[in-house]
């Protein structure tokens, strides 16, 4: 048994404290942490920025949906906006079986443009249906108003009776690589955009997406000029924290910076007790080994359990994201390389069927192109359901269901609302 004296004694008490101390202040810190032991889903997963940003969007939109003309909101000239046009959006839309979101997620793109950064867009939407009128913002007056191109699989020529019978066998993932396909298709040769922003119609956008949005591409090309990044295939604009955790790859890396912290301390422990004599009572051989295989431990398990995002975060800015991003919701695309990924997608179609992302990441992966990440992330995704999140039923509450999408949410985009 080993006895301790006071000032060890003292020492272990005060070390006690400020460990629960750390463990408390976590508690509150972390909980919208993911990877985080704390994490607590009720305030992780709790709307607030983009519940605003709904509301923003449906104001904006509200003079657009009428079917007389306006004259303060006149309706676009389809033809300049694809000819002068710096970024093509295109967004694929399906009758989902909650709700519909593709009303806020185009206007949460443009309720804050002048218009001339409106007039650099050229938003192409495909209602991704065999029987379009079946989507209950197809007839919508705002669609002519606000809408570049309002596509359909008749005017792509697509092959309707393939897709209707995969619509027939919910065959979800093979259509979402056509669907997908087609508006990339549309964008790439319907405009001479040099970047191709994909966006699912479910994301809602922060106030400030494009200006940041077009600095970051500026940066980047800047970054490929100088080649202080490779050739990259896409940067995203959306990222959920829920994969960037402490990683079972990465294990042998912390478990080596564990050791050394633990090392480090046992060799500051044993220099200090050299050098100044009135440590020599406490700093004693037993203690240190107290000291390194009680103390250091815990406070390296606190680490941990607090999460990678809490205890590492990624500074505003772009970061490489060769890993771990999730999922398609919102990506730009430089447009030298969109022929590469149409060629892709075409055969991956008839390929082992994979989701849209992950067929986007095989093709990064098999040709050594880098994946950039905006971060914070510029759009959320308020979808009331995902297909990742396999829940038979859903409680939704409030008067925007974006509760449900909990498996594809980003954490970061809600904290905005606090700035």
């Amino acid at each position: 048994m080993i006895l301790f004296n006071r000032k060890q004694r003292l020492f272990l008490v005060a070390f006690a404290i400020f460990w629960l101390f750390l463990l408390v202040v976590l508690r509150f810190r972390a909980a919208r942490d993911p990877g985080s032991y704390f994490f607590q889903p009720e305030v992780g997963y709790r709307p607030q920025y983009s519940l605003q940003r709904i509301d923003e969007s449906l104001d904006y939109l509200r003079p657009y949906n009428q079917s007389f003309n306006d004259p303060q909101h006149p309706q676009r000239n389809f033809t300049a906006a694809s000819d002068n046009a710096t970024i093509c959006v295109g967004i694929v839309t399906v009758k989902r079986p909650l709700q519909q979101n593709i009303d806020t997620t185009v206007a949460s793109i443009l309720d804050n443009l002048s218009e001339q950064e409106r007039s650099t867009l050229s938003v192409h939407v495909l209602f991704a249906l065999t029987s379009p009128a079946d989507h209950p913002d197809y007839r919508q007056p705002w669609l002519s108003n606000v809408v570049d191109r309002v596509l359909t699989y008749e005017q792509l020529g697509a092959p309707i009776s393939t897709i209707r019978k995969m619509e027939n066998k919910k065959d979800i993932k093979r259509k979402s690589i056509i669907d997908y396909h087609l508006s990339l298709k549309s964008c790439y040769e319907d405009s001479n955009a040099p970047w191709i922003m994909m966006l699912e119609d479910d994301v809602v956008a922060q106030r400030a997406w494009y200006n940041r949005t077009m600095q970051s591409l500026e940066t980047i090309q800047s970054w490929r000029s100088s080649g202080a990044v490779k050739n990259w295939l896409y940067v995203r604009l959306f990222y959920t924290e829920k994969f960037l955790g402490w990683n079972s790859e990465n294990w042998p890396t912390y478990a080596s910076c564990s050791v050394g912290i633990v090392t480090m301390v046992a060799v500051i422990g044993f220099m200090t007790r050299r050098k100044l004599r009135p440590m020599q009572t406490v700093l004693t051989n037993s203690f240190i080994v107290i000291v390194c295989s009680v103390c250091v431990p815990l406070l390296i398990t606190l680490y941990f359990l607090a999460g990678r995002v809490t205890m590492q975060p990624m500074k505003p800015g772009i970061h490489l994201m060769n890993g771990h991003g999730c999922c398609s919701q919102a990506l730009v695309f430089p447009r030298e390389n969109v022929p590469q990924l149409l060629d892709h997608m075409e055969k991956a179609r008839y390929a082992h069927p994979y989701a849209v992302d992950s067929v986007i990441e095989h093709m990064a992966d098999a040709n050594g192109l880098d994946r950039l990440v905006i971060v914070p992330s510029q759009m959320q995704h308020v979808g009331a359901a995902s297909y990742k999140e396999n829940r038979k039923q859903y409680n939704l509450k409030g008067p925007h269901q974006v509760q449900g999408a909990h498996g594809v949410w980003s954490m970061g985009f809600e904290k905005a609302f606090e700035e």
